[in-house]
């Protein structure tokens, strides 16, 4: 024998959307074939389900009037949930939103390198106020294992650089492949002929750690060839380094991209290699969670084509 709870869970199993639509119709209109006309279905329907639901309640929820149908008080006090449920599945139901950059007032928190805030930021702030004038954008700079956390804690949006061993619920795009190059003085020993291997072995180098890397990412991609550099100064900007390169004749080494602006701005050149160190990849990296987000999508596109476009066409400062 079923308990009363039990009849309860039977008659509450057997409601749906259907049903809730014909109590709204049927408060709005006051009639079963009005109702009917609204919701497109037979007057049958209505009345059918019309006995459902007060089996389902227990209340007549509808009596007649020389007005119509009126309203029970528990339909009365049932009308508020039922409009918030329909008006809660009819949000569900739309379609998602195309993002509209020109009215969003959001921010968008990007972690990157210094360099690539110096060289790919001002490009997207000079998309944002063209076409997301309301839009906030913040770049930050963390440690390598500090800004996955961010991406992870929802504190950062995006992050952009030479990321490595981001967690599952992170997502990964490559945006460049970058060699490296020799950074030499205009002025000095290296700048109308490129070092030699031995030269590049034995000469003295400056080297950048910055305080966001988790390691150097060319000392790394030197390692995986085999080299490593006799690095006597040790700087965290490529601005410092390349000011260093022109004051002490050292050598620097960087990719190609950033040598190309700093040549720009100091009186450096760019040497080949005397070996081949390959390349490593840049990537952007967010969580999963605004994998489909229509402003993130904006947002990743908007980076994505400023930030190939540096690489493929380095801008050249007055």
């Amino acid at each position: 024998m079923n308990s009363p709870m039990h009849e309860r869970a039977g008659r509450a199993g057997r409601l749906d959307l259907h049903l809730v639509a014909t109590l709204q119709a049927v408060v709005q209109t006051g009639s079963v074939s009005r109702a009917a006309v609204a919701l497109g279905v037979s007057q049958p329907a209505i009345s059918q389900n019309l006995r459902k639901l007060r089996e389902h309640f227990g209340d007549e929820l509808f009596v007649r009037s020389g007005r119509g149908l009126q309203p029970t008080p528990r339909m009365l006090a049932l009308q508020p949930v039922v409009e918030r449920l329909l008006r809660d599945m009819e949000m569900l139901s739309r379609p998602p939103e195309e993002f509209d950059p020109q009215g969003a007032e959001l921010e968008f928190i990007v972690c990157m390198s210094e360099f690539v805030e110096f060289t790919v930021l001002p490009r997207v702030a000079a998309e944002f106020a063209l076409h997301a004038p309301r839009c906030r954008l913040r770049g930050v700079r963390a440690h390598h294992a500090q800004l996955l956390s961010m991406l992870e804690r929802g504190e950062a949006d995006l992050a952009v650089g030479s990321l490595v061993g981001a967690a599952p619920s992170l997502r990964q795009q490559r945006l460049a492949d970058h060699r490296l190059v020799c950074m030499v003085s205009a002025h000095g020993r290296w700048a109308s002929e490129p070092p030699g291997f031995q030269d590049y072995v034995e000469g003295r180098h400056v080297a950048v750690q910055r305080a966001s890397d988790q390691m150097d990412p060319v000392s790394e991609r030197l390692r995986l060839s085999g080299i490593r550099r006799n690095a006597v100064i040790t700087v965290s900007s490529d601005f410092v380094a390349a000011r260093t390169v022109v004051a002490t004749d050292a050598l620097g080494t960087v990719t190609r991209a950033v040598g190309q602006q700093l040549a720009d701005l100091f009186p450096v050149r760019l040497q080949p290699l005397p070996f081949d160190a390959g390349s490593f990849t840049s990537r952007m990296i967010w969580h999963e969670r605004f994998q489909r987000d229509a402003g993130h999508v904006w947002l990743r596109k908007l980076v994505e084509a400023e930030y190939r476009r540096w690489v493929q066409e380095p801008l050249a400062l007055p």
